[in-house]
């Protein structure tokens, strides 16, 4: 296999940002500083004037408001980081008091000026604990965003990394964004985003079904590219989709773990242009909300329907993922082929509410279309991968071997989660959905969007559930989706669970299964003679990572590390071992960025070699 992909390393990287030594500049709000606009936009100015900028953090305070005056602008080589403290759930405090420690609010002057970018930036952005309402002060959505963008490169160079550290994050009420974006624009080429303990809330644009996105290229751009995206404990409730891609633009690695999304208009992710993806221990509810017409999958210039309710038509796509499109079918050039890509889907669920099911045929426009014998034009659920890709990923040959054994697809959950609270206005997300299918019309059909501009907290939405299966069915015995609506099993789950769940991802990617290891050739992780290698973690890792071992008796075993070339470039035990699992670290700061192999070998003739990636 060409590359190892788990990406914990990387978020565990992008966090460490966070616990940088940096100076301190804590900025007043809206409230505290006599109903004053820009104190946010004065504050980052004066620290740049100085030329201090990557050496300073921003520290809001809690249930404030900092009111935009004009777009926080980075330029390349500047790097930004806004935090707050982390917000109190209910139940830690009394009312008044986790009420006081709400995230603090960035909101845009209701003056009539270019309110495009709330930041733009040329250089790496971490936030932590804010609340980015895409609105302004009054209340009014405005279509604006945080962008990154790439600086001008000469031809054949390519662009340095630029990084998106969100954790604890809260994104609402965004509409379109910057030239037809998301909330978060990418205009860059090497981008890597990480988003962690986030909620992206009421993405409703009350005009087009297809915006409202999270993360999204341009519309109609072309040549960005971004390089790992993760979403990890994660909910995303009234979208149109978590992530677009358009153009000849795709991801390079994108994974999700223990992600809840309820209500999205349109596919989940669009577009099958990734080269890997992963998504694990995660619920989807109401995916795809639009559906999918017989006359879309029906063959001929005049399709029937009851060709369709025969089962003579083509199937539908996902809804979940739209349809895989193969390497040759991409229409520009990527660096990797079809057998070089890494996919798992696996202890998900997926499934359309009774209300939102009833809707299809029901809602007058259904009833309308019924009635004109026009039943082709009816709208249906789509399932959560097309019949299309999945014969993509269970191809085989003709002795019956999977041609592409790195593409994985578990079945998918189906039974109700029974959330406490939904985030779903019924009456208005309902019209909406029938409006799209007939005649555009427009309406807001977000949930409680006034509990945002009120800035109540908690929200008034709660996606904790009463299905006893899924609070135990996630790896571990956690519950599946979002672990932020259980905080205290969230708390054990980053302390005991979170490096499993990602070495067990990456397992599954590499040789497409939970326990396997990394080459074909290598032996297997529970060897006859009882000895194990265990994969490093991190994996790819800067510059440390840690690697185990068990050895089934005391005698002499060596752990060596070697580069791509076979030359040994460290070795970190040799000498007699005592029999049990041991663990070392290895730390890679004289070595330069590349791939390595690991070799245990015991005087008895055991040999086991994994393979880690160094990344600076």
């Amino acid at each position: 296999m060409r590359h190892s992909l788990l990406l914990l390393s990387v978020i565990m990287f992008l966090s460490g940002s966070l616990m940088a030594q940096k100076d301190t500049v804590e900025v007043q709000g809206y409230y505290e500083s006599g109903f004053t606009y820009g104190t946010l936009n004065a504050a980052i100015d004066d620290v740049k004037a100085n030329g201090d900028i990557n050496n300073t953090v921003f520290k809001l305070k809690p249930y404030e408001v900092y009111v935009l005056s004009s777009s926080i602008f980075m330029d390349e080589g500047e790097n930004l980081e806004i935090v707050a403290p982390k917000p109190l759930r209910a139940g830690d405090a009394d009312a008044t008091t986790v009420q006081n420690s709400a995230p603090p609010q960035i909101v845009w002057t209701e003056e009539e000026i270019d309110r495009a970018y709330i930041i733009q930036t040329y250089g790496d952005l971490t936030m932590k604990n804010i609340w980015v309402r895409y609105a302004d002060i009054l209340g009014a959505q405005v279509s604006t965003g945080i962008v990154f963008e790439d600086a001008l490169v000469g031809e054949g160079e390519v662009a340095d990394k630029e990084y998106g550290t969100f954790e604890g994050m809260l994104f609402d009420y965004f509409p379109i964004g910057p030239e037809a974006g998301g909330a978060v624009t990418i205009k860059a080429d090497n981008w890597v985003g990480v988003f962690r303990d986030t909620y992206f809330r009421n993405g409703t644009d009350v005009h087009f079904q297809y915006y409202g996105r999270a993360v999204s290229f341009p519309f109609q751009s072309t040549d960005f590219h971004i390089d790992s995206l993760v979403f990890e404990n994660t909910t995303f409730s009234n979208l149109s989709r978590i992530v677009m891609m358009e153009g000849n633009e795709f991801v390079s690695h994108l994974y999700m773990n223990h992600v809840t999304l309820i209500n999205s208009i349109e596919w989940a992710i669009q577009t099958g242009w990734w080269e890997d993806l992963s998504i694990s221990n995660s619920i989807f509810v109401n995916t795809n909300m639009m559906g999918y017409r017989p006359i879309d999958v029906c063959p001929g210039e005049d399709p029937e329907f009851d060709d369709f309710e025969d089962g003579l038509c083509n199937p539908p796509g996902g809804g979940l993922v739209q349809n895989v499109v193969m390497v040759d079918s991409l229409g520009f050039e990527v660096d990797f082929e079809d057998e070089d890509r890494q996919v798992f889907m696996g202890n998900n669920v997926y499934y359309h509410e009774d209300y939102l099911l009833d809707w299809y045929t029901n809602s007058p426009w259904s009833q309308d279309q019924i009635r004109n014998r026009d039943d082709i034009l009816l709208r249906f659920p789509p399932p959560a991968i097309g019949e299309g890709a999945m014969e993509y990923y269970d191809s085989t040959d003709a002795e019956g071997k999977k041609y592409f054994p790195n593409l994985n697809v578990m079945e998918f959950m189906d039974e109700p989660a029974g959330f406490t609270v939904p985030p779903t206005n019924q009456d208005t997300m309902l019209d909406f959905v029938m409006f799209k299918w007939n005649d555009n019309s427009d309406i807001d059909w977000s949930y409680q969007p006034n509990a945002g501009f009120l800035q109540k907290w908690p929200l008034p939405e709660d996606l904790s559930y009463s299905n006893s299966t899924y609070l135990e069915a996630a790896w571990g015995g956690y519950p599946l989706g979002d672990l932020n609506w259980y905080p205290d099993e969230l708390a054990d789950w980053k302390a005991n669970q979170q490096a499993n769940d990602w070495q067990t991802i990456n397992n599954w990617m590499t040789t497409g299964n939970a326990e396997g290891i990394i080459n074909s050739n290598e032996s297997s992780p529970d060897t006859p003679r009882g000895f194990r290698l265990d994969q490093n973690y991190p994996n790819p890792f800067n510059p440390t990572t840690n690697i185990s071992y068990t050895v089934p008796a005391t005698g002499k075993i060596s752990l060596k590390v070697f580069n791509s070339l076979g030359q040994q470039v460290a070795v970190l035990f040799d000498g007699i071992q005592s029999a049990g699992t041991h663990e070392l670290t290895f730390d890679a700061a004289t070595l330069s960025s590349g791939i390595y192999y690991y070799r245990l070998e015991a005087e008895s003739g055991v040999s086991l070699t994994r393979k880690l990636t160094l990344i600076k």
